[in-house]
């Protein structure tokens, strides 16, 4: 082979890995950020849920208070069944 031919391929290869590399640093370096990113999210979405958390402590209070609709209803048909023909059953 001619020494002019193998020198141009290795300068040929050179340049092909010397361009991967920068290639493959500049995916890294997106995929970094991109990993970097995560955590606030994950912060702000635990907020979101510590709030919506708190929203569903009053159905306890709404199961509780159902319950006690329900007794009002059954002691106030005791006076009448016209009661009973306006509410709905829960």
């Amino acid at each position: 082979m001619d020494p002019i031919l193998a020198d141009l391929a290795l300068w040929i290869v050179v340049v092909v890995l010397i361009l991967s590399a920068v290639v493959l640093v500049n995916r890294l370096q997106a995929v970094l950020k991109a990993a970097t990113s995560i955590p606030p999210r994950i912060d702000a979405i635990a907020g979101v849920a510590a709030a919506a958390s708190k929203d569903l402590d009053a159905v306890a209070v709404l199961l509780t208070t159902q319950g006690y609709i329900k007794s009002v209803k059954e002691s106030v048909l005791d006076y009448g069944g016209s009661l009973n023909a306006a509410l709905p059953d829960y």
